[in-house]
């Protein structure tokens, strides 16, 4: 008779010891997988500055080159009212920078202008195409250049971690004109 009944403890316990390993597991999951998209999130960051700087950079020295040439972005998102400038070789070039990164963001875009100079030294700076500047290109020697990402990220498993379904990508470098 008692060794049925430690056998019968022995099965409680292992029992309880995979209700407890379930609950652990579960937890321990949700803090791995949040870990990962964190970091996946910092990569992009990360990637799209940088890709950003390297396009501002080719845009800052290619200012005075006609072979470069833009499209003004109509519908303008900026207060001014100015628009930005999509260049299809400073697209490319922040592209290629990224590696295969930019798939992370949808509705990926990249726009150039020279900036108001005025509005860069206010807290916070603002960053804003100049008034009645006719080129992203327009920009004369030391004045800023912006090149600007925008786009949307979603995260993978938002649900599970209790994420946004979707983080807003706004990134903005400025260099100063060689042209």
């Amino acid at each position: 008779m008692r060794q049925t009944a430690r056998s019968w403890q022995s099965h409680r316990r292992s029992g309880a010891a995979v209700v407890e390993v379930a609950l652990l597991m579960t937890v321990f999951l949700l803090f791995l997988f949040g870990t990962f998209e964190y970091c996946r999130y910092l990569l992009m960051l990360h990637v799209a500055t940088n890709a950003a700087r390297d396009g501002a950079r080719f845009a800052s020295v290619n200012v005075n080159n006609p072979a470069f040439t833009g499209t003004a972005i109509t519908t303008t998102p900026y207060s001014t009212g100015q628009p930005a400038y999509t260049v299809p070789d400073i697209t490319n070039r922040v592209r290629s920078r990224m590696g295969g990164i930019d798939t992370m963001i949808e509705n990926f875009q990249v726009h150039v202008f020279p900036c108001n100079s005025s509005l860069l030294y206010d807290d916070p700076p603002q960053f804003v195409p100049r008034t009645g500047s006719r080129g992203w290109n327009d920009a004369q020697f030391g004045e800023r250049i912006a090149v600007r990402i925008r786009g949307t990220y979603r995260p993978v498993v938002p649900n599970l971690l209790m994420l946004p379904t979707q983080l807003p990508i706004n990134l903005t470098v400025v260099m100063g004109s060689e042209g």
